[in-house]
């Protein structure tokens, strides 16, 4: 008959456009996967056990040195893998996932060395080996002090109204001065590099009163407050500490401000270094 409209079954998978249908891993992907992981595990688990037990390690406990390698891996991966936590955490896990994976795969491969040519363990290996452990917690703590660090914008929700005498605010209107003098000195506005993706728009401001009241309460401690501290303060890097430091000295009202602008002090400096 005419006039009636036929209808399609849909399809059992979801088509995305140029690129076919999207088909998630079936039974036979994940039985696979489960098989593999299962046995690589166990034989891991063996090999890292007995290098463990050569390498003066009590028989008792040798079976614990893979357990901390193999956790620390999986741990970090998870975090790396699923983009869980700020991007200093994911970047972290990402160098321990692999680094334990290093360490995993090393200790299989001098374990099968040492029994296939019947070699005893160097003092160097008993000595790394020791050392596992304690590294594998130093790490896995670090780890989770980055996860639940609280990001600049976070810091800044919980920060009080600033006091009178804190320095000026990073706009400012530069009033006209008396006749024949120079006027008063602008704050320019700050732009830092990678400051949009951590906190969105407004995020160089708030760094910046983060920063500026980290230097001040360093400073009431009688505490220098330096690049690298800045940069374990915040979750940033050196470089993005360092322009923070910059901007925060050529403040009216900071410590180190000459009350000259940035050009006319580079001028000056160059001109007494070209006197000598």
């Amino acid at each position: 008959m005419t006039g009636i409209a036929r209808t399609e079954p849909a399809p059992s998978s979801t088509m995305v456009s140029g690129e076919g249908p999207v088909v998630g891993p079936g039974w036979v992907s994940w039985t696979g996967l489960g098989t593999v992981a299962g046995a690589a595990g166990v034989l891991s688990f063996a090999s890292v056990r007995d290098l463990a037990a050569a390498a003066a390690y009590p028989a008792g406990l040798a079976w614990l040195l893979p357990v901390v390698i193999d956790t620390t891996a999986v741990v970090a991966s998870r975090i790396w893998l699923g983009r869980r936590g700020p991007i200093a955490a994911v970047g972290y896990a990402r160098a321990l996932a692999l680094t334990a994976a290093i360490v995993t795969i090393a200790a299989n491969i001098t374990q099968h060395a040492l029994v296939a040519y019947r070699l005893a363990p160097a003092w160097w290996l008993v000595a790394g080996l020791a050392a596992v452990p304690p590294a594998g917690l130093v790490a896995v703590a670090h780890l989770v002090a980055l996860l639940t660090r609280p990001s600049p914008a976070h810091q800044v929700d919980q920060l009080t109204e600033p006091a009178a005498d804190q320095p000026a605010p990073l706009v400012s209107s530069a009033p006209a001065g008396p006749t024949g003098s120079p006027p008063a000195p602008v704050s320019a506005p700050v732009a830092l590099p990678g400051a949009g993706d951590r906190a969105g728009g407004g995020a160089g401001e708030l760094l910046v009163a983060v920063a500026r009241r980290a230097v001040a309460a360093g400073r009431a401690r009688g505490v220098r407050v330096g690049r690298g501290r800045l940069a374990r303060e915040l979750g940033i890097g050196e470089h993005q500490a360092r322009q923070l430091l910059r901007h925060l000295a050529h403040q009216p009202g900071q410590p180190g401000h000459s009350g000259q602008p940035a050009d006319q002090v580079s001028g000056s400096r160059r001109a007494a270094a070209g006197g000598r």
